[in-house]
């Protein structure tokens, strides 16, 4: 028994995007007259934009109304949309470009389940968006990350059962996400959270076909 299809995050897992996504969050946070390190930065991966300044805010001593907060997370985008129009296929996570196409080589239908909405054009600039059956828009979606939906909803929409599923993430947030449904995780980098996938690497150079079949099976064989 192997698996049938691959959900994928985006950002930490295909690309190099991590030091973009806290990058253009740096400005909103000195607004906010609060931090922002590179260990919030993981934490908060992965969480819906507005959901994310929301938690930002309950951080800040300042009071900002829900226009005002709205207007922080369109500036935050704004910010990303600029760093991401720079991307190429250097930035590719190692690897990651051999095993998507070996995973379409082998006709293993993939999607993608990133919480964002920048996901289709990073596709695009990467030359990867025909590669994918599914990509989900987080606008379509009722609750973001830590709740499994995204997850599940692709693996719906590909029309695999989710035990069939192996689903790849580097985030916090999005690995609970994946813990509380029926699939393989696989935990991207060295976060002491990562330990509780069913199979943690610490770089995507280490993710090939064959050891993904062979560490999916063998929890099959538990």
């Amino acid at each position: 028994m192997t698996f049938k299809a691959v959900i994928f995050d985006l950002d930490g897992v295909i690309v190099n995007t991590v030091p973009l996504y806290h990058k253009a969050t740096l400005p909103v946070a000195d607004k906010l007259g609060i931090s922002f390190t590179e260990e919030d930065n993981l934490a908060y991966q992965g969480r819906p934009r507005m959901e994310l300044v929301q938690m930002l805010a309950e951080r800040s001593d300042q009071s900002f109304s829900h226009d005002e907060l709205v207007e922080l997370g369109e500036w935050r985008n704004r910010n990303y949309q600029q760093l991401i129009a720079q991307l190429t296929e250097d930035d590719l996570m190692p690897g990651m470009k051999a095993f998507i196409k070996n995973l379409a080589n082998e006709r293993i239908p993939m999607a993608l389940a990133s919480a964002s909405s920048n996901a289709e054009f990073v596709l695009h600039q990467l030359g990867l968006f025909s590669y994918f059956d599914v990509i989900m828009d987080p606008k379509s979606l009722r609750k973001g990350k830590p709740d499994p939906e995204i997850f599940v909803t692709a693996a719906d929409r590909l029309g695999i059962a989710h035990k069939d599923c192996v689903a790849i993430e580097d985030g916090k947030a999005g690995l609970e996400a994946i813990l509380s449904t029926q699939m393989f995780s696989i935990g991207v980098g060295t976060a002491p959270y990562l330990s509780a996938a069913d199979w943690t690497i610490s770089q995507t150079s280490c993710l090939t076909l064959e050891k993904v079949r062979a560490q999916y099976k063998q929890r099959q064989e538990k």
